[in-house]
């Protein structure tokens, strides 16, 4: 069980030379408790319950007022899980159910420097299988894998599209969304390394990555009746996209170094064109909603050398 009292004091001024001196006292109580049945020497069954505050970062206060000051999370996280290591197989699998209350999720938006504004939403959960796993067929040859299948949604989204009448006349449609998908949270997330090892101390690593859809805020892409958007294509989310990785390495030692590593990382290796990130903001324009989105495009194939010496 863990109890914790965290303490705010916010001084000075913000990045619009606002102030933002304001104190905040917030108490936790986060316990956690559970149960592993033992098989075999390699095999477990295992259950567990905990609960989890955790207060809102710096910046989810100074970008608000006192008044509209965002609320702690809660979560409480319930999971069941099995691992086991049969000969050239080491893995497992793990069931999770997060029920969250105030949940902090990304609104889509950046702030003045580029950071994501983050808001409350009332009721939210994460629920998924989650799996990792290794075969080792010879000492020089392992391939390894991770997947995540989940869903994260808002039970009941409420947005606010500021609609421009005309040229000196705006109002406020506000809509109702059930069961929205949370911002930025892919359905899909796997990884494999298949390590090749050709000799003492030397490694060559395929690493491949895959990222699924995820919307750019909490509405799944979804406008409010009556108010479609102008351009279709004009969507508001990123594409799954599937990367994939070479990594050179070699450690030595000398009379000087326990241990010299050199490494070697070439990323995107296909040149892969993706976004990994976003922002959107719509409003609505001659009745119509428009969607003012903006996507990071990432590097093509890149290199990374490294150097890594313990005395």
């Amino acid at each position: 069980m863990q109890y914790r009292h965290v303490s705010y004091s916010f001084l000075g001024y913000n990045d619009l030379l606002q102030n933002v001196q304001q104190q905040v006292f917030l108490d936790f109580f986060n316990p956690k408790a559970g149960v592993t049945y033992q098989f075999t020497p390699k095999s477990n069954l295992y259950a567990s319950f905990a609960v989890g505050n955790h207060e809102p970062d710096r910046d989810d206060y100074t970008q608000s007022t006192p008044g509209d000051r965002p609320k702690p999370e809660n979560l409480k996280d319930f999971e069941l899980g099995y691992r086991t290591a049969q000969g050239i197989f080491t893995g497992g699998i793990n069931a999770y159910y997060m029920l969250y209350y105030n949940q902090l999720v990304l609104t889509g938006e950046l702030n003045d420097v580029g950071d994501q504004n983050r808001s409350n939403v009332k009721n939210s959960y994460r629920e998924g299988l989650e799996y990792d796993g290794s075969l080792r067929f010879t000492n020089w040859l392992t391939w390894s894998a991770t997947a995540s299948l989940s869903s994260n949604k808002v039970k009941n989204f409420q947005e606010y599209l500021i609609d421009y009448v005309n040229a000196t006349t705006t109002t406020t449609v506000e809509y109702t969304y059930n069961k929205t998908d949370i911002a930025f949270s892919p359905d899909f997330v796997g990884s494999s390394t298949l390590s090749f090892r050709p000799v003492k101390g030397g490694e060559i690593a395929l690493i491949s990555k895959y990222v699924g859809k995820q919307y750019l805020d909490n509405t799944s892409n979804i406008d409010p009746p009556g108010y479609g958007p102008i351009d279709p294509t004009s969507n508001r989310y990123l594409n799954g996209y599937f990367l994939n990785a070479l990594r050179f390495g070699y450690n030595f030692n000398t009379s000087w170094a326990k241990n010299i590593g050199v490494t070697l990382l070439i990323n995107n290796i296909f040149s892969e064109k993706y976004e990994s990130n976003g922002a959107t903001y719509p409003d609505i324009e001659n009745g119509k909603v428009v969607n003012y989105n903006y996507f990071f495009p990432q590097a093509p194939v890149n290199f990374l050398i490294g150097l890594n010496l313990k005395f």
